[in-house]
């Protein structure tokens, strides 16, 4: 294992980051965080992790974050910005001295302004000059928490992913992974595309909550219209709530319906299934 002497991790606060770094320091690594909300990065403090505050659709603030680390995990949210975003941080990381860029991409179909603009962004870093590794997770399970009411007082899930299979991955798993490319060596021009064990569908997906929760749980497919407008309701900007239902629609014609092995080859563990998932945090479900 190959420690560097420093990772700067931006997204920090969000779903992935939240999680990964406190999987870095407990690696031993030496953390510093990218952050807009101080107050929401306490957490993030308290295990030894220094704080810069700023802003990635702010550019100016991006260079002292950078200055002084070996590796930068790139994680931009999924807003229209995204692009822009990761073009500044890129110029950035250049000008401190080119460290180890680490870009958490993604996975999924072109027919989502959200994904292509991601595209966009991983050509642009391997056009960069710079050392890179890009990592691209596809749906995440966690995903389905967002319909845990739902599921909890109605037994129902509505998504609108028709009957397309997709193999989906649990954020631990690319928490895993990430860990595993930050912490060692050879990782360099590589992209790893990041899924779950098998691709599975919504109504597999219902099927695993009934038989762990203990009780019917049914998939009813929503239109496309209908997911923006619930999205929007929930108060996801409507350019990523289309962003959301174009990549579903990608996934319901089978985009994602195939499994890779690059969890287990980076992280020594096999990619942790749905059921596993649903079993684990049973109880956000009402189980």
């Amino acid at each position: 294992m190959a420690i560097p002497g420093k990772v700067l991790v931006t997204g920090a606060t969000g779903n992935t980051g939240s999680a990964l770094v406190p999987a870095l320091r407990s690696a031993g690594l030496d953390v510093r965080v990218f952050v807009r909300n101080e107050a929401k990065a306490q957490p993030l403090k308290d295990l030894g992790v220094e704080v810069v505050v700023g802003d990635l659709d702010r550019p100016e603030t991006i260079g002292p974050a950078v200055e002084g680390v070996d590796k930068v995990y790139l994680l931009t949210w999924n807003g229209p910005t995204q692009e822009q975003q990761a073009r500044d941080a890129i110029e950035a990381v250049r000008q401190a001295g080119a460290p180890h860029l680490v870009r958490h991409s993604m996975w999924g179909s072109e027919k989502s302004r959200i994904i292509k603009q991601g595209y966009e962004v991983d050509e642009a870093i391997k056009s960069s000059g710079l050392p890179w590794t890009i990592l691209k997770p596809t749906f995440f399970m966690q995903n389905t928490m967002m319909a845990a009411q739902a599921i909890a007082s109605d037994g129902v899930i509505y998504w609108d992913m028709k009957d397309g299979k997709l193999a989906m991955i649990d954020i631990r798993d690319i928490v895993d992974a990430a860990v595993a490319v930050l912490t060692g060596s050879g990782h360099e021009g590589k992209s790893y595309i990041l899924t779950g064990p098998e691709p599975i569908s919504f109504h597999d997906v219902a099927n695993t909550f009934s038989k762990v929760l203990g009780k019917d749980v049914k998939y009813v497919n929503v239109p496309g219209e209908a997911a923006i407008e619930s999205m929007v309701g929930m108060g996801v900007p409507e350019w990523i709530a289309q962003g959301y239902a174009e990549l579903s629609e990608g996934f319901s014609e089978d985009f994602a319906a195939r499994a890779t092995d690059n969890v287990a080859n980076l992280t020594g563990h096999p990619a942790r299934s749905f059921e596993q998932f649903v079993r684990d945090f049973a109880k956000v479900f009402g189980g």
